[in-house]
């Protein structure tokens, strides 16, 4: 019996081995969907991810374009199927005038890329689980709640929201457009520049507030993290 128990076990741990080169294998491969939408008929958007990060552009045509880049990622078991990624679409739906973006899968990564068109939109909103959000463009309204990630906001007007767990914030927009302020971590530091508000500190966290020139709301909620707000003429 040791004769081929020795095989045996020989070829269990060659592919024990194989398997994660194989999996490794898998998990390179990728897909970039992209589609356009007219930006006549919509009103605002609404991005729901899992895992991966989303940036938003400034654009200048009719026509709001969106880009997604999908990976597989390591499932727990070792002989879990990772998601066949080339069958994945990116997910539309029309609810009003509101698109709502989204891929349905599980264990993926998702890179997402809007480029917003010239005209301003009522709303920009994006729920992340895990990831970064950038962001660099205008809309009348911003909301933005990430699980865990680090959120960048350069907005030239229009209101904020912005909701994280775990991760830092910053958000940059112009005192001649804002209107109240208010920022607040549970678990970390608060900044405030370019407004004679006022920062408080505790022995955790912060809270900053003030009033702008303007009548765009600013809120910021960091759960563990720092948060910095920014305001510029």
């Amino acid at each position: 019996m040791r004769s081929l128990r020795l095989p045996l076990t020989l070829l269990a741990g060659w592919f024990l081995a194989l398997a994660p080169s194989l999996t490794r294998a898998v998990a390179a491969e990728e897909v970039v969907r992209t589609q356009r939408f007219p930006a006549a008929d919509l009103g605002s958007v609404l991005l729901k991810a899992g895992v991966g990060g989303v940036t938003v552009e400034a654009g200048g045509g009719d026509h709001l374009e969106v880009e997604v880049t999908l990976r597989p990622r390591l499932t727990t078991g070792l002989f879990s199927p990772l998601p066949e990624v080339e069958q994945l679409k990116l997910g539309s739906k029309v609810r009003g005038d509101q698109l709502i973006l989204s891929v349905d899968a599980k264990n993926i990564d998702e890179k997402w890329r809007l480029r917003l068109p010239a005209r301003v939109l009522s709303a920009v909103e994006i729920k992340l689980g895990v990831g970064d959000v950038r962001v660099d463009a205008a809309a009348r309204r911003f909301e933005v709640d990430v699980g865990v990630g680090d959120v960048g906001l350069k907005v030239p007007g229009g209101a904020v929201e912005v909701r994280v767990g775990t991760g830092d914030a910053r958000i940059e927009a112009k005192l001649g457009e804002a209107g109240t302020v208010f920022g607040k971590t549970g678990v970390g530091t608060a900044a405030l520049s370019g407004l004679e508000g006022v920062v408080r500190s505790g022995g955790v966290g912060g809270k900053v507030s003030g009033t702008g020139r303007g009548q765009q709301p600013i809120e910021a909620r960091v759960g563990v993290g720092d948060l910095e707000i920014v305001l510029k003429d």
